[in-house]
């Protein structure tokens, strides 16, 4: 009783507040100064962040480069989960960003070439692996530098966590220096992988006392050990018994003596010989794209042909069927999240009935001067993580980060754009990835409205495809739609915001949703009524966000996408006539 009446007080007090603050000004001031500056940036090099105008002035001051990391989901045997490569590229490009100098990280990019998925090749064949084919990772590529120049950045490098990514490196630093001729340059930084790969080699053997060709070369002693250093949870220690079965993903038998200490030194090598190369790159002694190098075995991104599973015959059957079985039953953590699960433990869950897979869009954008770039990413990644507890038969794959924003050659500062159809080709990319593990369900919610329709498009004609099977692909539109119109509607009856108060964009909705999942995303000594100047690119007063309102607002959302999934799975019978039956 007491809690009603507290929270009738809140509103009527706020409502209050509220008309008094819609009879001073229903929209940015005219007088409102056309731009001002960013203020003092948080000691952070990664894009997503910080906002637009930390970066307009780190690049007005001479922070024209940008490491652009790619990593993967893909297997990395049974005791690593299938983002190792995510957690390694996160650690790395910011020391070697810091080390530079003047550098900033775009979004690590968790899509890559893995395989094929009809049948399942390479890594897809097993559960959790997610494939770009490399002329759609190329293009992705191409069209984040083309972003990246378009705000000043004058230099950006390609770093790969794996050895499938390197073609799709190459040539992308190769288009674009093409088409820029000069105004910038792209470097594909190769000797972060491969000649650091054989220097790691090296060094393990001699710690170890075994022979190189014994070090092994996917999921083994280098991948875990640099793993235990940078994210140690993310290592199943009761799984490292080597290469105990046949098939298991992994090449190299001395998983054992993984360490955190020779993880820090081997990183320590991948990260001195791509400050090196850049440097060599810099004073002009070796030219931007350098001659593909030996890879020399196995490579860690690849798998030795003797520890493939043999391809089966006949119509291609799910992965969570045909992988392998382990020896040992798993013991997954509490996480919803494919990139935090091994292999192994993505095919139980799949195989206990998580065959429903969510797929969060997110973007990378402009979001007034009070607010972080990856605004998006956050809040989509929440919400999805949300939505697949209250599922329980639900699994999320990572984020995607990179969505049309408008015109890649015109973006705000710290803006990436890709548009359609390279956009449509990745979300068709992820969905046939699902499909091959065995996914039923497979579904789309993107937190922006630029998002909507390429998700649209990919659902009807991936459904156009597989009429008839046991896939079918959702885009929940009512997560941005339905979820905001619910919203607004909340807001207008507690607190008598209109639409002018709340704004379309970076206002009271989407700040109040960043104060609830990521405060430290929001620069309150920049938050100002209706965004400040008139280059804030924000619509509505963020000044009356609250994280509160933010929780209420993702909760909206969650709630008009998974009625509109129950719809569109089960849908009601048509409605009859007059005597309620179909003529």
């Amino acid at each position: 009783m007491m809690r009603r009446m507290k929270q009738r007080v809140l509103i009527a007090t706020t409502c209050l507040c509220a008309a008094f603050a819609g009879v001073i000004s229903a929209q940015r001031p005219g007088d409102a100064p056309a731009t001002g500056p960013g203020g003092k940036p948080p000691d952070t090099v990664f894009i997503e962040e910080l906002t637009w105008a930390e970066v307009r002035d780190l690049v007005a001051a001479g922070t024209t480069s940008v490491i652009v990391g790619t990593a993967g989901t893909e297997q990395k045997g049974p005791h690593m989960v299938d983002g190792e490569h995510k957690f390694v590229m996160d650690f790395a490009a910011d020391k070697i960003a810091r080390a530079l100098g003047k550098t900033l990280v775009a979004p690590v990019v968790t899509y890559v070439p893995e395989g094929g998925w009809d049948p399942p090749t390479g890594h897809m064949r097993y559960p959790g692996t997610i494939t770009l084919p490399e002329d759609r990772f190329t293009e992705l590529l191409v069209l984040a530098g083309r972003s990246l120049k378009s705000f000043g950045i004058t230099k950006v490098y390609f770093l790969g966590e794996s050895g499938g990514n390197r073609n799709g490196m190459r040539a992308a630093a190769t288009q674009l220096n093409e088409l820029w001729k000069g105004d910038a340059t792209a470097y594909w930084v190769d000797d972060y992988y491969t000649k650091a790969h054989r220097e790691q080699n090296t060094y393990a053997a001699k710690v170890l006392k075994v022979a190189e060709d014994q070090v092994g070369n996917h999921a083994n002693i280098l991948d875990t050990s640099e793993l235990l250093f940078v994210a140690p949870t993310h290592v199943r220690k009761d799984r490292l018994t080597g290469n105990d079965y046949e098939g298991n993903g992994v090449s190299g038998n001395n998983q054992s003596k993984s360490t955190p200490e020779i993880g820090k030194a081997l990183l320590q090598i991948k990260i001195d010989n791509a400050l090196a190369q850049i440097t060599r790159m810099n004073d002009g002694t070796e030219g931007p794209v350098p001659a593909p190098a030996q890879q020399g075995g196995g490579g860690r991104g690849g798998q030795p042909a003797a520890n493939r599973p043999a391809a089966a015959a006949g119509p291609a059957r799910p992965t969570m069927e045909t992988a392998p079985a382990s020896k040992t039953p798993t013991k997954a953590p509490d996480t919803v999240f494919i990139d935090e699960l091994t292999w192994e433990e993505n095919r139980d869950a799949m195989k206990a009935g998580k065959t429903v897979f969510i797929v969060p869009i997110g973007g990378t954008e402009k979001n007034g001067y009070h607010m972080v770039l990856g605004k998006h990413n956050y809040t989509v990644t929440h919400a999805a993580n949300a939505m697949a507890r209250k599922l329980g038969n639900a699994l999320v794959a990572p984020t995607l980060q990179y969505v049309p924003e408008g015109n890649p050659d015109r973006q705000n500062a710290g803006g990436i754009s890709l548009p359609s159809p390279a956009y449509d080709a990745v979300l068709d990319a992820i969905a046939r990835s699902l499909k091959a593990h065995g996914a039923t369900d497979i579904l789309f919610i993107g937190d922006s409205g630029g998002n909507q329709p390429g998700m649209i498009a990919v659902a009807d004609k991936l459904n156009a495809e597989w009429k008839g099977g046991t896939t079918k692909v959702y885009a929940l539109t009512g997560y941005y739609n339905e979820g905001r119109e619910h919203y607004r509607a909340w807001m207008d009856a507690a607190f008598g915001y209109n639409d002018d108060i709340i704004g379309s964009h970076a206002g009271i909705s989407d700040t109040s949703q960043i104060l609830h999942v990521r405060p430290a995303g929001i620069r309150q000594n920049m938050l100002m009524p209706w965004g400040g100047p008139k280059d804030a690119g924000v619509s509505g007063d963020p000044t009356k966000a609250t994280a509160e309102i933010g929780r209420m607002g993702i909760q909206f959302k969650i709630n008009a996408a998974l009625a509109q999934y129950r719809t569109l799975k089960n849908p009601p019978p048509p409605r009859g006539g007059r005597g309620g039956q179909q003529q």
